[in-house]
């Protein structure tokens, strides 16, 4: 369980990554502050022997000279203590070691700056060495003075001061790990925590509305990050219930679409008769309608279709484009007379589609381009065409007065795009831009301002 909190826990692995920094600066800082305290313990014990060497020069008593210099040996560990006079060596106290190694220590400058190597050699050493101390002597005609100290003395208490550093850090390293951790339990974790508890219950239930709200007190990577999510669940649930329009579109379609097909089936009787007329025009009005009503038949079934978020495969052919645009052009012309008409495909121009799936993208551009120009006073398309490599762009350009900012955005989501126009759906350039990319294609909006608007359908061109 707690090898489980260590490792999953993000404030419990801060914890352990502060307690560590904190022992690798103070590790960083011991050398310094242990060869400091090296050289004042030196120094303490080279001022204790000169005070010991003036109260040695005032007492003349045998007995309490031997005192003091026992305490001051059993106090300091000193060995051997010597005065130098005139360059004649004068021993205070002790007898030179024999069979011993010495380490020079050089103490007559006390501002004398201490070395690393020194103190780690100290700490590593075997302990059997003497250190043999120089320094100044207090005492006025004395030129300086030699003490002899084992070696282990210093060392012990420098790995005493290492263990009592190594506490000390600890504690200090344990204390601010757990205000490190308090800070981030209540500032980063507990928020956290609150969000993701709201990402587990919006997943459980998208629907639901009572999840983490965003605190709005707070500006920082939390804040936007709870703010993020709530614009996330807000864009999801807009997703999820027009999921749920298309779904109901599905099912109203699928329960009109029987009677629907009837009430066509039973026009196309009646246009199949006019075709039989005696009368050319009346012959021609009779095909056109048929034409017409088996169009309506197969978007009663697209809308169906696209409602279970279907697509029929496409049934590509080669199609004479000029011959098509002329169909479209007429047929919407037809439904709103006044509108203008510039073909300026080449006639030998092929391409690769399915006839009805293009006749429908193009319909769909020239009808909303006629509604859009009702109020314009020069109402016209302009329909060319461009072949690059095997793609071939046409050019569909209106006299318009420019689709709005809000449609722009919108321009290619169903029940958006075209909302609010008579008799639309919003489906149309939806419906127009799948059936261009089912055919290796698109259907781009290039431009659209106050001088019209300016769509391009790519479709692949026939190959000679």
């Amino acid at each position: 369980m707690i090898s489980g909190f260590i490792t999953r826990g993000l404030s419990a692995k801060l914890l352990l990554m502060t307690i560590g920094f904190v022992m690798l600066a103070e590790l960083v800082l011991f050398f310094p502050s242990a060869t400091v305290y090296r050289q004042n313990w030196i120094m303490e014990r080279v001022d204790q022997a000169g005070l010991l060497t003036q109260a040695l020069t005032g007492v003349p008593d045998f007995e309490a000279s031997e005192m003091l210099t026992e305490e001051f040996m059993a106090q300091t560990g000193v060995e051997l203590l010597s005065a130098k006079r005139d360059g004649m060596t004068e021993l205070v106290l002790g007898a030179p070691p024999s069979n011993v190694d010495f380490v020079a220590v050089d103490m007559t400058n006390p501002d004398r700056r201490p070395l690393f190597r020194d103190t780690f050699a100290d700490y590593f050493s075997t302990g059997n060495e003497r250190l043999r101390v120089t320094a100044a002597s207090p005492v006025q005609g004395q030129d300086s003075l030699e003490l002899v100290i084992p070696r282990a003395e210093l060392r012990g208490e420098l790995w005493a001061y290492f263990e009592r550093i190594l506490l000390l850090s600890l504690v200090i390293a344990i204390i601010t790990g757990g205000l490190i951790y308090l800070a981030m339990l209540l500032v980063i974790v507990r928020p956290l925590q609150a969000l993701l508890a709201g990402m587990q219950a919006f997943r459980e239930n998208p629907q639901y509305r009572q999840n983490v709200q965003r605190n709005a007190r707070r500006q920082d990577e939390i804040g936007e990050l709870e703010s993020a999510f709530s614009d996330l669940k807000k864009s999801l649930r807009a997703a999820f219930r027009q999921r749920e329009r298309l779904a109901g579109l599905g099912l109203s379609v699928a329960k009109i679409n029987h009677d629907l097909r009837n009430v066509l089936a039973t026009a196309l009787l009646v246009s199949d008769r006019l075709t039989t007329h005696k009368d050319k025009k009346v012959v021609e009005m009779g095909e056109k309608l048929v034409k017409t009503i088996e169009r309506g038949v197969g978007l009663t079934e697209d809308v169906l279709a696209y409602s279970r978020a279907e697509t029929a495969d496409p049934e590509p052919q080669d199609i004479r484009l000029s011959f098509l645009l002329g169909e479209v052009a007429a047929d919407t012309m037809a439904i709103y007379p006044g509108t203008q008409f510039k073909n300026r495909v080449p006639t030998e121009l092929e391409v690769r589609a399915d006839p009805d799936h293009a006749y429908r993208i193009l319909h769909n551009l020239f009808r909303n381009a006629a509604q859009a120009m009702q109020k314009s006073e020069v109402r016209r398309i302009t329909v060319s065409a461009e072949v690059t490599d095997e793609i071939t762009h046409i050019s569909i350009k209106d006299t318009g007065p420019g689709l709005p900012e809000r449609a722009q955005k919108n321009i290619f989501l169903a029940f958006a795009a075209s909302r609010g126009a008579e008799g639309n759906t919003g489906l149309g350039l939806s419906i127009s831009k799948e059936l261009a990319t089912a055919q290796n294609g698109d259907l781009i909006l290039v431009k659209t301002d106050e001088n019209g608007t300016h769509f391009k359908l790519c479709l692949p061109t026939v190959k000679p």
